[in-house]
C-alpha cells in the first residue's frame, strides 16, 4: 500500500510542477535591456549635422521610403511591405543628427527602425428593413468592410540592416555637403547688378620723334584764340608780323600766314615825309 501511494504521488508532483512552470509569466522585455555599448544604431561622419541628415534623407529616398519630416537635425520616413500570407508590414525609419564639435565639422547620426505588423479585419454589414406588421427586421446582405488592424510592433535590431543604411548614407554624403556649402546670392529679379567703375584712361602713346606741339598740346595754342594785331602803333604791327600765327586746331582754323602788315599811323607817316619847299626861294 505505501508503494502504491508513492507511485501515484510522483506523477502528480511532476504534473503539478509542469503546470506551475507553464503558468509563470515570461521575463519582461525591459529587463533584457542592458544598454551595452554598441555601434549598431549610430555612426560618426566628418560632416556638418545638416549635411549628414540630408545624406540620410537621400539614402531613404533611393530605397523607396516616403519622407514624413525633414529638417536640419531630423528625418522620418516609412515604407510599406506585404507578404505572401497577406501580412502587412510598415517600417518607420527615424534619423537624428547631432554635431560633435563647436566647429560643426563632425556629426553623429543615430538611426532606428520600427516594424509594425497589420492584419486585415473584415466586418460584416447588415441593413434594417421596416415592416408595418412585423416591425423592424434586420436582414444581413453579405456586405463587409476591410480594415487593417495593428497586431504587433517591434524595433529592428539586425546589425546588417543598419550597416547597409550607413554605407548608403556615406555614398550620398559628398553631394549633400556640396548642396549645403554657402553660395553667393544671385541678384534679385528686376534689379541689375551694381554698376562698375569706369576704367581709368591710359596715357597716350607718343612717338619719340613727334614734334613739340604733339607732346604739349597746350603749347600749340589750341585752347587759346590767336592774338589780334594792333593797328594803332607800329610796335604792335611789328610784333604781330614777327610772331608766327598759332597752329590750327580741331575746333578753329589756323590764321593765314600771308597777312599783310598793318598800315602805319598817320602821325608816323607825316614825320617820315620830307618837308615841302617854300614858295619864292
Amino acid at each position: 500500500m505505501p508503494c502504491i501511494t508513492r507511485r501515484i504521488a510522483f506523477p502528480l508532483l511532476a504534473t503539478l510542477a509542469a503546470v506551475l512552470a507553464g503558468c509563470s509569466s515570461p521575463k519582461p522585455a525591459y529587463e533584457r535591456e542592458d544598454f551595452a555599448q554598441s555601434d549598431t544604431f549610430s555612426r560618426s561622419f566628418p560632416a556638418a549635422s545638416n549635411a549628414a541628415c540630408d545624406a540620410g534623407r537621400r539614402a531613404l529616398l533611393s530605397q523607396g521610403y516616403n519622407i514624413d519630416k525633414f529638417d536640419a537635425s531630423r528625418v522620418t520616413g516609412h515604407k510599406n511591405f506585404q507578404g505572401e500570407d497577406g501580412q502587412h508590414t510598415q517600417i518607420s525609419f527615424n534619423i537624428e543628427c547631432a554635431s560633435d564639435a563647436s566647429s560643426n565639422e563632425r556629426a553623429t547620426v543615430f538611426a532606428n527602425a520600427v516594424q509594425d505588423r497589420y492584419s486585415i479585419k473584415r466586418t460584416g454589414n447588415s441593413a434594417s428593413v421596416g415592416v408595418s406588421v412585423l416591425g423592424q427586421v434586420s436582414m444581413p446582405f453579405g456586405g463587409s468592410d476591410d480594415s487593417l488592424v495593428k497586431t504587433g510592433s517591434q524595433t529592428v535590431t539586425r546589425p546588417k540592416f543598419y550597416d547597409g543604411f550607413f554605407q548608403l548614407l556615406q555614398r550620398y554624403l559628398p553631394d549633400a555637403q556640396a548642396a549645403a556649402a554657402p553660395h553667393e546670392p544671385a541678384p534679385a529679379r528686376g534689379k541689375s547688378a551694381a554698376p562698375k567703375a569706369p576704367p581709368v584712361p591710359a596715357d597716350p602713346v607718343v612717338a619719340p620723334n613727334a614734334p613739340a606741339d604733339t607732346l604739349n598740346p597746350a603749347a600749340a595754342g589750341g585752347d587759346k584764340p590767336a592774338p589780334a594785331a594792333s593797328g594803332e602803333s607800329g610796335t604792335g604791327a611789328a610784333t604781330g608780323s614777327a610772331n608766327p600765327a598759332p597752329a590750327a586746331t580741331a575746333d578753329k582754323p589756323a590764321a593765314p600766314q600771308d597777312k599783310p602788315a598793318a598800315t602805319p599811323a598817320p602821325a608816323a607817316a607825316e614825320s617820315a615825309a620830307p618837308a615841302a619847299p617854300q614858295a619864292g626861294n
